[in-house]
């Protein structure tokens, strides 16, 4: 299952200007190593040029005569000729690719890794000889005994004491805010769509997918809007990232419209306001007392429902790389992670508070330059975003406190993120639009 954060389409915009693809798609990362290695064999003492074998057909003197000199360098230019002058046997690129070369020096196979790891003479194994993880609410250890290498239960945590695992000591510990309130980057607000006075219905919760907004609206209905840019600024660029307080693209705010396209009807079990939605390109799920999927003319589906120490789903998100959904609900500024082999959660992080009551909005997007997924969280206001990412040695790290300049204390209630590369949130009688500045970073894609 894939969402839209990793190489998505840029929403569809006015004068038939289309820019990017992407839903996510973090589909499937596929790895072509282009080595440039060079190797020079020596020749043969005897002066007969039949040394060492470097995979060339040919002699391997420099005068051709295969007599004399040191062989020519050879470069490797393609998966083809990866495994030239290999033995056979598995090798790891420095893509996290694992090549099979065969004893002809062909190319037998080769295996994007990611997320797991390449293991020299094994291939793809989902752990390494002394890593540690986390898993829901277990700290698990790599068997590296097992045949390939697995994880396995180091420790189990207790959530419902509020119980983490921390893998900068690999234990459990009591659950503390990870990061600061020390903001380190800047968004902006770019449209604010209020009911009256635009297409927008009113509603609560919000996800997209491509030029997609999708609504939870008060009737626990789903609204589906169409998202456009314009050129009103009129010099043929469409500039969702243009705004007089951006310094680095400063100008007037390109204008938006939003066109009502249909609406679909309740599934799942919705809560006004503590449901919060995913979208995808033929899929929707939606949060309350169970994570519930509808395919877009097909089944209904429970995926899974929260964990008693938790007991409804506010916020949902889902990592594609790693494959791994996040929750969590208002309370106590904590995400949840899902372990999907077992079916139990955990709470992977506490943040510290960010200028409003309570949670109230959560995301994952992976970052397209980098392929990081990172958790975004906010308060009920739009004050601050927080950027979190796991790192695989010491553990939840905040990577990023983004403040908002524009209207302080915008409410949020549930946000998303999608159309023009932006995050949207709902207040009821609004939609509006956030993003640019420095969040552009690490959501905008190469170029």
């Amino acid at each position: 299952m894939k969402k839209h954060h990793l190489a998505f389409a840029l929403p569809l915009l006015a004068c038939g200007t289309e820019s990017r693809s992407d839903g996510d798609e973090a589909g499937s990362l596929t790895n072509t190593p282009l080595t440039a290695s060079a190797s020079a064999s020596a020749s043969a003492t005897d002066g007969t040029g039949t040394g060492p074998d470097d995979g060339n057909t040919g002699p391997d003197s420099v005068d051709g005569t295969g007599n004399d000199g040191p062989a020519a360098p050879k470069f490797d230019v393609g998966p083809g000729d990866f495994c030239d002058m290999k033995d056979p046997g598995v090798y790891c690129t420095s893509e996290n690719s694992a090549i099979e070369c065969g004893i002809s020096g062909d190319v037998v196979s080769e295996d994007d890794c990611d997320p797991d790891e390449c293991l020299p003479g094994v291939g793809c194994v989902q752990c390494l000889d002394g890593q540690y993880t986390c898993m829901a609410e277990k700290v698990m250890v790599c068997n590296a005994a097992a045949v390939p290498p697995a994880w396995q239960v180091f420790e189990v945590c207790d959530p419902a004491a509020g119980e983490v695992c921390d893998l900068g000591i690999t234990t459990c510990v009591p659950g503390a805010p990870v990061g600061t309130n020390v903001p380190t980057g800047e968004y902006y607000q770019f449209a604010d769509f209020q009911t009256g006075a635009t297409a927008f219905l009113g509603g609560y919760d919000v996800d997209s997918w491509e030029d997609r907004l999708y609504v939870l609206n008060f009737s626990n209905t789903i609204d589906v809007y169409q998202v456009e840019l314009l050129d009103s600024d009129g010099d043929g660029l469409l500039e969702p990232n243009q705004h007089p307080d951006n310094p680095e693209e400063p100008g007037a705010i390109e204008q938006r419209l939003i066109t009502y396209v249909e609406t679909i009807p309740t599934f799942g079990t919705p809560s006004l306001s503590s449901s919060e939605l995913l979208a995808l390109e033929d899929r929707i799920y939606i949060g309350g007392s169970a994570l519930t999927e509808n395919v877009f003319g097909g089944a209904i589906t429970q995926i899974t429902t929260p964990p008693a120490w938790a007991p409804y789903f506010a916020h949902i998100a889902h990592d594609d790389v790693n494959n791994v959904w996040y929750a969590s609900n208002e309370s106590q500024r904590r995400v949840f992670q899902h372990d999907a082999v077992t079916n139990t959660w955990g709470i992977a992080f506490y943040y510290p508070e960010l200028a409003g009551d309570h949670m109230d909005g959560m995301e994952v997007v992976t970052d397209p330059n980098t392929g990081i997924p990172y958790v975004y969280v906010s308060d009920m206001t739009s004050d601050f975003i927080g950027q979190y990412r796991l790192d695989p040695i010491q553990g939840w790290v905040q990577e990023n406190l983004f403040s908002y300049v524009g209207t302080s204390g915008a409410p949020v209630e549930g946000m998303g993120f999608g159309a023009l590369y932006h995050f949207w949130a709902t207040a009821g009688n609004s939609v509006y639009e956030i993003g640019g500045g420095d969040l552009s970073d690490y959501v905008d894609p190469p170029g």
